[in-house]
């Protein structure tokens, strides 16, 4: 399966097996590499001079993130558990949390091709409202509450 030429970026092309999204951009040439019946190659796919900006706004993303909501499930998860079970919790949340991301990870490719890329990103926002709407008036506020009287919150 090949793709029509387009128009290169700065002379690349984007070459990738047919059953997978995997690839690599390569410099064309006239002994083409990308010559294998099973590859398909695209020229609509390569760098541009405004690529920095994703770079940026991933940037600025993260650093807001870690410094905001990012750091809210391990704040909460350190003051909600009785001082009996804390560590044993914390590490069993810790351990959902992970698998969850693990699961994420796994599944995103498939669910893209599913539901489209558009309705995994609404499908990812419908849980994480419900999830706010869950936190937002079933968890109790802690400030000011002193560890060991936290307990008495969820009683």
């Amino acid at each position: 399966v090949s793709t029509q030429s387009t128009g290169a970026v700065d002379g690349c092309a984007f070459c990738a097996p047919t059953h997978s999204n995997m690839g690599r951009c390569f410099i064309p040439t006239t002994a083409d590499n990308c010559t294998d019946p099973t590859y398909y190659r695209t020229d609509d796919v390569c760098y541009s001079p405004y690529s920095w900006t994703l770079i940026a706004a991933m940037v600025f993303y993260i650093a807001m993130f870690a410094t905001g909501i990012g750091t809210l499930a391990w704040t909460i998860n350190s003051e909600i558990y009785p001082m009996w079970v804390r560590s044993y919790a914390i590490s069993l949340s810790t351990l959902t949390n992970w698998m969850f991301n693990l699961l994420i990870a796994f599944t995103f490719l498939d669910l893209t091709r599913l539901l489209t890329k558009y309705g995994a990103f609404w499908m990812y926002s419908c849980v994480t409202i419900v999830g706010w709407l869950i936190f937002y008036f079933r968890l109790p506020e802690t400030r000011g509450v002193p560890l060991e009287h936290v307990e008495q919150l969820f009683s």
